[in-house]
């Protein structure tokens, strides 16, 4: 299992994304973080902060691939980032909700 952060720079965009992924049981549920400020290295060498929305949501890690692919398909001109951390433990009951409640794989 893995809890995957799909991070973009649209409040409208964010929740589209989670209402898709709820919708197609590619995720258990999900949780969006507003003005997430991001830091990054310019080519120039400076640094700056831009604020970005995060989505967070539980899913099994043998869909990350169908995630990836169903984003790149709806926002191919603006692919939002995306990778995912692995969940090492987690309680059984919802571990079992998790594997219930996404598509099979």
């Amino acid at each position: 299992m893995i809890l995957i952060h799909i991070i973009t720079d649209n409040e409208d965009r964010a929740i589209e994304i989670a209402d898709f992924l709820n919708k197609e049981k590619l995720i258990l549920n999900s949780m969006i973080l507003e003005k997430v400020s991001i830091r990054e290295r310019l080519k120039n060498g400076t640094s700056q902060s831009t604020d970005r929305i995060l989505i967070m949501g539980k899913t099994k890690a043998l869909l990350f691939n169908t995630i990836d692919k169903k984003l790149r398909e709806k926002y191919s001109g603006n692919m939002p980032i995306l990778y995912s951390l692995p969940i090492i433990n987690m309680d059984w009951e919802q571990a079992d909700e998790l594997i219930k409640e996404t598509i099979p794989v």
